[in-house]
């Protein structure tokens, strides 16, 4: 993997950790008054500032995956990914076999 395709690995990585803490804190709330969860998008642009709007039981079956990212429309890398699944505003991810799926994983912050 070339230090490009590295840098938005390691990028993606962050906006996990990034969801992974807001999905913490807002947990309690959005289950007791079921609401949605709000995160970042989990794109590899280091410009990016999109907000997506999730399930708890959405975010929760993408985490479960730890090649999987939440991206938002239009965002994703064909090169290094593809499309699983759709939501309203969003796309599900999941890194290709090789390098991208091995950092993803290396990274899960659940594992």
């Amino acid at each position: 993997m070339d230090e490009g395709r590295r840098r938005k690995a390691a990028n993606e990585a962050v906006f996990r950790e990034v969801n992974e803490r807001i999905e913490g804190l807002q947990r309690g709330f959005a289950v007791t008054q079921n609401q949605p969860l709000h995160i970042v998008c989990e794109c590899d642009r280091l410009d990016c500032t999109s907000r997506i709007t999730v399930s708890v039981e959405k975010y929760e079956s993408v985490r479960a995956h730890p090649d999987e990212f939440f991206t938002f429309e239009g965002h994703e890398d064909t090169q290094v990914e593809d499309v699983v699944d759709t939501g309203p505003g969003y796309l599900i991810v999941r890194k290709k076999p090789g390098e991208p799926r091995e950092v993803a994983e290396a990274t899960d912050p659940r594992s």
